[in-house]
């Protein structure tokens, strides 16, 4: 059994606590957030111990693994200290909001002998896992467009995001990188404003260009459903188009659904409805704790995190300068 603290218990924060408080192959020995109220409440509703500082959490012994969920412009100071103190890291997504913090962070974890897992979770739903496995047994041939949509709720975003909206496109570009195992050549942009009560982009759609001619197309947009669970609305689809056939994916409905004296929710295999649900936010953390054991190598590692990045960050320079990014083999954008 591992012990586990989380760091941040923010939304995403919360459903990571529960996962783990209902895996057995782990204890979760701690939380921290910079929040007091928040991890008082926290920490009695769920009966664990709270951390008073970062440095009270990496100078615990017993602790051997961290869960960071916080904003990613903290992310480099707390992995970077985490490995330093010899912690095990599952990083939430995206990795960083820079390049510069998230080449630190890949060169932080090439030093560390521990293991550090990015939070991707669509990489453990079985929809794209299948598309994986078409695509890598030839199934459909060679894979020429991929199109892919996500919604999320305009309530969960932040104006201090550095990414803005491309926070939540991370997800799909890291699929598509995962799909096809290469960084696009060239990357443009084109994004809208929504609502007025925030700067940036709201809606924005990318074309991702290969260097063997395939391309890949993404739209994502935040909405305003404030009152609404991100289950009601992540609404994720991908078509893949190959050479001798294609496949679909479309989460846009919810196959099941739970009412109680709270309120009405969909629940699926995108987004777990609560800890009772087995599913890939909740596998990404028990695949994490089984490669802490040896028992299976890293998936979603830094330097395939820092592809996503790269390509989000491409994405972010079209937007503000209207044109191409070019994205070189030495990683660099033009």
């Amino acid at each position: 059994m591992k012990n586990i603290a989380i760091c941040g218990v923010g939304r995403i924060g919360k459903f990571h606590l529960q996962s783990l408080l209902s895996l057995r192959a782990c204890q979760v020995s701690g939380l921290f957030d910079i929040n007091p109220e928040e991890l008082d409440k926290l920490s009695r509703d769920f009966s664990v111990r709270q951390y008073r500082s970062w440095e009270e959490l990496i100078g615990d012994h017993v602790t051997e693994a961290v869960v960071i969920a916080t904003p990613s412009a903290s992310h480099r100071q707390y992995c970077c200290t985490a490995l330093e103190a010899g912690k095990h890291v599952f990083l939430e997504k995206p990795m960083a909001g820079t390049l510069e913090d998230a080449t630190a962070i890949v060169q932080a974890a090439r030093r560390s002998s521990q293991i550090v897992q990015v939070g991707f979770c669509e990489r453990f739903n079985v929809a794209y896992i299948e598309a994986k496995r078409a695509i890598k047994e030839g199934r459909i041939g060679s894979v020429r467009m991929i199109r892919s949509s996500r919604v999320a709720p305009y309530a969960y975003g932040s104006p201090d995001w550095e990414l803005g909206v491309l926070d939540t496109a991370v997800h799909n570009f890291d699929l598509i990188l995962w799909l096809l195992e290469e960084l696009p050549a060239t990357v443009v942009a084109k994004g809208a404003k929504v609502y007025d009560d925030s700067m940036g982009t709201h809606a924005c759609a990318i074309i991702l260009s290969f260097a063997n001619g395939a391309m890949a197309v993404d739209s994502i947009a935040w909405v305003r459903q404030e009152k609404h669970p991100l289950s009601h609305c992540a609404q994720s689809q991908m078509f893949i188009q190959g050479s001798r056939g294609s496949l679909g994916i479309d989460h846009s409905s919810r196959p099941a659904w739970v009412l109680d004296d709270h309120s009405f929710q969909n629940v699926d295999t995108v987004i777990l409805g609560g800890p009772e649900y087995y599913a890939c936010l909740k596998l990404q953390l028990d695949y994490f704790l089984a490669a802490i054991e040896g028992q299976v190598p890293p998936a979603v590692t830094v330097d395939e995190a820092l592809n996503a990045e790269l390509v989000a960050l491409a994405a972010f320079k079209s937007l503000k300068i209207g044109a191409e990014v070019t994205i070189d083999s030495q990683s660099s954008l033009q």
